[in-house]
């Protein structure tokens, strides 16, 4: 299948030849079932779901069918928190999916407890799987009171897409994967608050948040940030300047 980039790029993928790479991995000399497997992808089915896995600070995460695939844009996000993570510190992945920013603090930090917890049992499963020490339960109910004021560095990655603008997503996000993983509220910012208070009850004194959302949703949250005891904050930009997410600090 000579033309299977072309085929990707004209079906508007924009790393059509990467995804071929990766078809192509995953089908073998198996012709037949690399044209499924490019009909699954042209139908706008995640190439990790398709594959198996995808590629996340160097890492390869397995991504079962289902499960929140982790995104390009959440690395900087999982590498800032590596380098606030202490060599024998605590760590807590907040929603943590498929596992991708908990493992990369394990492997950036081996020394160091990392713990996840979602509410998706398929999630935890697959996080599991990517050797994450991962728990069931809302945010941080699973960790109990033992964590509570102890962890140095506290992730999420969690729903932060306001409601109204749900229909401007890809038109086959949600063919494939659940609203749960998107929708935040009216303003995106109904389940980054909850974020925020759970994971100050669980930082100690000088420890990092880091809670990726968008937009203005910074800014709205200032408030709050300031309310729970949080200074030194800073806006996680990527290269186009789009805001990614926010790295805060709770005072001493």
């Amino acid at each position: 299948m000579p033309q299977l980039a072309d085929r990707l790029a004209a079906a508007g993928f924009l790393s059509a030849g990467e995804e071929a790479q990766e078809l192509r991995a995953r089908a073998g000399a198996d012709k037949a079932l690399l044209e499924k497997l490019v009909e699954r992808r042209l139908a706008g089915e995640p190439l990790a779901w398709i594959v198996g896995s995808a590629a996340f600070c160097g890492l390869r995460i397995w991504v079962d069918r289902s499960v929140y695939v982790p995104r390009p844009h959440t690395e900087q996000l999982a590498l800032r928190a590596a380098e606030r993570l202490p060599a024998q510190g605590t760590a807590v992945d907040l929603c943590t999916g498929s596992g991708a920013v908990a493992a990369v603090l394990a492997d950036r930090r081996p020394g160091a407890t990392v713990i996840a917890t979602d509410v998706d049992d398929r999630a935890v499963a697959c996080a599991r799987s990517n050797g994450v020490d991962a728990r069931r339960g809302d945010l941080s109910a699973p960790l109990g009171a033992a964590r509570q004021g102890r962890v140095d560095v506290a992730t999420a990655v969690v729903p932060y897409v306001p409601t109204a603008a749900l229909g401007s997503l890809q038109r086959d996000t949600f063919t494939y994967e659940s609203a749960l993983a998107y929708d935040g509220g009216p303003d995106g910012t109904a389940i980054l608050r909850r974020a925020l208070a759970k994971g100050r009850a669980l930082l100690r004194p000088g420890g990092a948040l880091l809670l990726e959302l968008g937009g203005d949703q910074a800014e709205r949250l200032a408030g709050d940030l300031h309310r729970l005891g949080f200074g030194a904050v800073s806006v996680l930009a990527d290269e186009d300047g789009d805001v990614r997410g926010i790295e805060a600090t709770l005072a001493g």
